[in-house]
């Protein structure tokens, strides 16, 4: 039923752009302003002015967690990298239907995760902390989930931008600004292990997209 209503109103969007392909415009009644001059606009629907390519449309997967807040309201719910469910269908099909969808994944807590590449390491959440910067501890991503983003990846056809820990290894300086040379040692695991699993990624980013950031393409 459902497939058969979205074809139904496919049609009557098809129709509704055939009828308008030509509109009139015209302003009945109205009195033009002192200096204007009354007349007729005719829009010509079936003309194309412009065509997007097929990077126009991208969206960002972030990470922050069900305890993020901003002015009294917490609106993340289950919507990051961590929790989002990947077995929605609705969700599933809406990224199909803008595919190939450029598909980011960062957002703020991208340069406190630690990829969870070491089993013999614990791989822990993000944790509310008011002393920390952006309000959280470091967190991790376990790599069985990567696997089931990367399945969801897939099956949507989208186009995936990862943005790594860029703060790892660097130390707080007085005044609060960090300092030290970034240890890519866990990113290089983590890129390695996604290499030998087959995953596609289109570009690797290193910096969140306020600052100035370097863009690696794969």
């Amino acid at each position: 039923m459902g497939g058969a209503l979205l074809r139904l109103l496919g049609f009557c969007f098809w129709a509704f752009l055939w009828l308008s392909s030509f509109v009139a415009v015209d302003a009945v009644g109205a009195s033009p302003p002192a200096g204007a001059s009354k007349g007729t606009a005719v829009v010509d629907g079936t003309t194309a002015i412009a065509v997007t390519d097929d990077d126009f449309v991208c969206a960002t997967l972030d990470w922050w967690p069900p305890e993020k807040c901003d002015y009294g309201t917490c609106s993340w719910g289950l919507a990051s990298v961590l929790n989002l469910n990947l077995s929605n269908k609705i969700l599933l099909n809406a990224v199909k239907e803008f595919s190939p969808l450029k598909l980011r994944i960062g957002g703020s807590l991208q340069d406190k995760v630690i990829y969870g590449v070491d089993p013999q390491q614990p791989c822990t959440p993000f944790i509310k902390k008011k002393s920390e910067m952006f309000g959280f501890s470091q967190g991790c991503l376990p790599m069985h989930r990567w696997d089931e983003l990367n399945g969801f990846f897939k099956k949507a056809g989208a186009v995936i931008i990862f943005g790594l820990n860029a703060l790892n290894g660097r130390v707080h300086l007085p005044g609060g600004s960090l300092g030290g040379p970034w240890n890519s040692t866990n990113a290089a695991s983590f890129i390695h292990y996604t290499v030998n699993k087959g995953y596609t990624i289109h570009g690797w980013e290193l910096g969140k997209s306020h600052v100035p950031f370097r863009f690696l393409t794969s």
